[in-house]
């Protein structure tokens, strides 16, 4: 039997749930401290899972237990309309989950139990969907429930929709008059008894008839999951199907890769040294690079994700979480088959976020200390990690000239020698006591032994403290690099799989794992000197718009143009244009005068404008356009806040 979700409780798929679910989201944004951008999707609950199915269903490994929940929820939802059809479709995928957790299956095995299953839920979905518009015509007249069904019925086919648009725009224009059709075709209740308008028969059940007559020629009994590249509900046996047609990528539900509000606060180097960053070319190439997606392959590029959609502004995105990829938040499987299918491990192993700040202190690189240069490292992350081509030399130097300027928070209550001053609570003092004194559990060693105060609470080396398993009963790669304590208050979650939520979490850890012998009211000290060693002045920006230091930035990025002119690096001068235009694209709706729009739009416009001259090999238009935008961005900076 597919087993209960634990996730979600979902005893009757209720159809006010999704309007009650983004409620709840907008609600709990007013109160976060540290709000999305951009509020989570909300949808059904069947597709929902549908789609959070479908994307884990392509991974390699499949994690069987995450999908059962979801499979369970659609089959929840045919059960309301045909509960006979509902449980043979659960007595076959109870066939597959046990044949998927009998043994590990090879790859032909594992690819053919995915199929079928993503087939069985295809179809329910395609019968939930026909069954709610049959509800809806069968009730006309009866306004309530019928646009209750009507709604629930338009709110399944965005199970289906990004792939028929996608790979079938005639049907998915004309399907989309339908829909419009439907909702005129209900009527209207009227108020108080008066002003009703009563229900269109025939064009309900002529536009009805349409997507249905699609839906289950598409998706319904006989639906068949693509045999090579990704699964997904391509409708082939659509006449107007194109068969050539890419699907843009798409992360399941549940994803956010937004960076959170009111985001961190930024020290770079050259700022301190009072340098302006337009005048180091090297520095600023790599301030683009950071936060440019076109640094990727696809589909991180598509997603529009980059080096600073995991580490926000060098430190790191605590929102971060991918369904399928993320145990918790703050971290992902970076070594996955969704972002580079040619560097996949075959391992569920999704790793917390490093902090980057003072990065250049804290070598070697990679939780496991594999990279002893942060080069190798950067060019792994961008090869191996998210698909990306081989790097051009000269991005690399501004990336790592750039990466080099990370700064630590400034704490007063630490001395140059990572010592505490008088800044300090005496439960710091009292914890730092405990810090370096040396365990017998720990083999006569102590905290600091590794966390070194006088080296930036590092020592550069490996150690195994008994986090990671292991590949083997004599496997050596249990050992992890000895990560920073500075900063560490804010980057939770902590270890190098996230497990712990809390410092006081990695107290009570490390004293139950050596047997340190350590009261609570001890733990509690060793916590606050973490605390206090982790903490730093002004962690965060002071304000929720950013719009106007991301245009600064902006300026810089585009400060290296004349110099890759010069060097004729005509693909990363590409790359600048492209991404200033994204990141103005994202950021503009954080202007606080509407007013000001047209001039952000126009300045997206004229990067845009200027890449397309540059890949035509135009340099006039180029030299034109940068010229103008650099001229309207300095007559409208004061406004553009």
């Amino acid at each position: 039997m597919i087993p209960p979700t634990p996730r979600r409780e979902s005893a009757r798929l209720s159809r006010s749930l999704p309007r009650l679910a983004l409620v709840g989201v907008i609600a709990a944004m007013a109160v976060q401290s540290r709000a999305h951008i951009v509020p989570p999707e909300s949808l059904h609950p069947v597709v929902e899972s549908y789609r959070r199915i479908n994307f884990m269903l392509n991974l390699n490994p499949v994690a069987w237990e995450e999908v059962a929940p979801d499979a369970e929820i659609v089959m929840a939802g045919l059960a309301e309309i045909d509960p006979t059809e509902a449980e043979e479709y659960r007595a076959d995928a109870r066939t597959i989950f046990a044949r998927a957790s009998a043994e590990p299956l090879s790859p032909s095995k594992r690819k053919d139990a995915a199929r079928e299953l993503m087939e069985i839920c295809t179809i329910s979905v395609a019968q939930t969907l026909i069954g709610r518009l049959n509800e809806a015509g069968s009730s006309l007249g009866q306004y309530k429930d019928s646009a209750a069904a009507l709604d629930e019925a338009r709110q399944l086919w965005a199970g289906f929709e990004h792939e028929v648009k996608a790979t079938d725009r005639p049907a998915f224009i004309e399907l989309g008059r339908a829909w419009l059709r439907l909702g005129g075709a209900l009527g209207t209740p009227g108020v108080l008894g008066e002003g009703g308008v009563a229900p269109e028969e025939r064009t309900y059940q002529t536009a009805a008839s349409k997507i249905q007559a699609y839906v289950a020629l598409s998706f319904g009994k006989g639906f068949k999951a693509p045999a090579y590249g990704r699964l997904a509900p391509l409708p082939a046996r659509s006449a107007t199907f194109n068969v050539s047609a890419r699907v843009p990528p798409q992360l399941p539900p549940g994803s956010n890769i937004h960076t959170q509000l009111p985001r961190p606060r930024q020290i770079l180097g050259i700022g301190d040294r009072g340098v302006d960053e337009g005048e180091t070319i090297l520095i600023a190439l790599g301030d683009m690079v950071f936060d440019s997606p076109y640094v990727f392959g696809e589909p991180a590029r598509s997603l529009g994700m980059s080096c600073n959609t995991c580490h926000n502004k060098s430190i790191t995105n605590p929102t971060l979480f991918i369904s399928g990829l993320s145990r918790v938040e703050g971290g992902v499987d970076v070594s996955n088959s969704f972002f580079a299918p040619h560097a996949n491990n075959g391992v569920f192993d999704p790793l917390d976020t490093p902090d980057l700040r003072g990065i250049r202190f804290t070598a070697p690189y990679g939780r496991n200390g594999r990279f002893a240069s942060l080069r190798e490292f950067s060019r792994n992350v961008i090869v191996n990690e998210f698909n990306g081509p081989e790097p051009d030399p000269l991005l690399m130097d501004g990336l790592i000239a750039y990466m080099n300027e990370f700064e630590f928070l400034a704490n007063p209550a630490l001395d140059a020698n990572g010592e505490l001053t008088e800044k300090a609570s005496p439960a710091a003092v009292r914890g730092e006591i405990i810090f370096q004194t040396n365990f017998e559990g720990m083999a006569g060693r102590s905290c600091a032994t590794c966390h070194d105060p006088s080296a930036n609470f590092v020592d550069h080396r490996r150690h195994d403290i008994g986090t990671v398993a292991g590949a083997g009963s004599d496997s050596q790669d249990r050992a992890l690099d000895t990560p920073t304590l500075l900063g560490i208050k804010y980057t939770a979650p902590y270890f190098h799989d996230g497990r712990a939520a809390t410092l006081d979490e990695v107290s009570g850890w490390f004293n139950d794992r050596f047997s340190l012998g350590l009261a609570r009211d001890e733990l509690k000290d060793l916590t606050a000197y973490v605390e206090t060693v982790g903490d730093g002045v002004e962690a965060y920006e002071d304000t929720m718009y950013t719009l106007e230091a991301e245009l600064e930035e902006f300026r810089f990025f585009l400060s290296a143009y004349e110099y890759l002119k010069r060097v004729g690096n005509n693909r990363l001068i590409s790359t600048t244009l492209q991404t200033i235009s994204v990141e103005i694209e994202a950021h503009k709706w954080d202007v606080q005068d509407e007013r000001q729009m047209p001039v952000l739009d126009r300045l997206s416009e004229l990067m845009l404008e200027a890449y397309q001259a540059n890949e035509a090999g135009d340099v006039d238009a180029v030299d034109e356009k940068v010229a103008e935008y650099r001229r309207l961005y300095t007559e409208n900076a004061e406004n553009l806040i």
